[in-house]
């Protein structure tokens, strides 16, 4: 899905590695009295794993990204993953990540918390990609996009940054609000439809349900979405973002890449 963005975009691709250091000394765990020495030579052994690895993935990134012809960039850092990203994201205008995270490869075989954090603290839209992904053969088929929609600033939020990462008139769209009032549905999906077609994204179905928002899409959209855009949740008091109800669940099923606004 990055190389397709970035085409879609004429933009460049950073493919970022990180060496998850504070992850690998907690794992070594205390030292025992006279066990430095074995202690030294296991975050080593670490260590050269993790390089291993990180080395292996950017040439995967970068044979991707020649044969898709696109511009990009190789990064390396060190820390704790969630937080670097967090603030390398301000420079970029999407993330792209698994729903899966496996930063802490050399220390855990389960995935990580990152995409959670992430999103707690990031000011960047993410898109959350599953492990197993089809997408249409661009520009000859149309990507097929559902964004939900009821009014509120996150999924305004949302809505806005697909569409300033929509340059392209190649997306089929469906809104999708969930409200049991026809009046104000019809407002919100009429403002929403307006301002997507003043930012060249002109096919557009607009689709008023009134039951449980879950449910509607599980039942009618899931299989029929290429990508899904959705909104964190309302503000938690002063502090930060939650991840909604329909996020989560999208996150747990994990079937549709999602562009999640921040």
């Amino acid at each position: 899905i990055g190389t397709m963005m970035a085409k879609i975009n004429d933009a460049e691709i950073t493919g970022l590695v990180i060496l998850d250091s504070p992850g690998i000394e907690k794992s070594i765990g205390p030292i025992p009295l006279g066990g430095l020495y074995y202690a030294e030579k296991l975050e080593k052994s670490k260590r050269e794993e993790a390089n291993k690895r990180i080395h292996e993935l950017l040439a995967k990134f970068r044979s991707r990204c020649e044969e898709a012809g696109v511009t990009y960039r190789e990064a390396e850092l060190q820390g704790s993953p969630s937080e670097r990203i967090i603030k390398e994201s301000i420079f970029y205008d999407a993330v792209i990540m698994g729903m899966r995270t496996h930063f802490h490869f050399e220390t855990q075989d389960e995935p990580g918390d990152s995409l959670e954090k992430i999103l707690d603290e990031t000011i960047t839209p993410v898109y959350a990609v599953p492990e197993k992904l089809e997408l249409p053969n661009v520009p000859f088929e149309k990507i097929k996009v559902l964004i939900a929609f009821d009014g509120s600033l996150p999924s305004a939020r949302a809505m806005q940054r697909f569409a300033q990462l929509a340059p392209m008139d190649i997306f089929e769209v469906k809104l999708l609000i969930s409200e049991d009032e026809e009046d104000k549905a019809k407002y919100y999906l009429d403002q929403a439809e307006a301002y997507l077609n003043r930012h060249n994204v002109q096919n557009i179905e607009k689709k008023r349900v009134k039951d449980n928002i879950i449910k509607t899409i599980d039942k009618e959209y899931l299989e029929w979405a290429d990508v899904l855009v959705v909104g964190a949740h309302s503000k938690q008091g002063l502090f930060g973002f939650m991840v909604g109800s329909l996020t989560k669940h999208l996150i747990k099923v994990a079937r549709k890449p999602i562009l999640i606004g921040q």
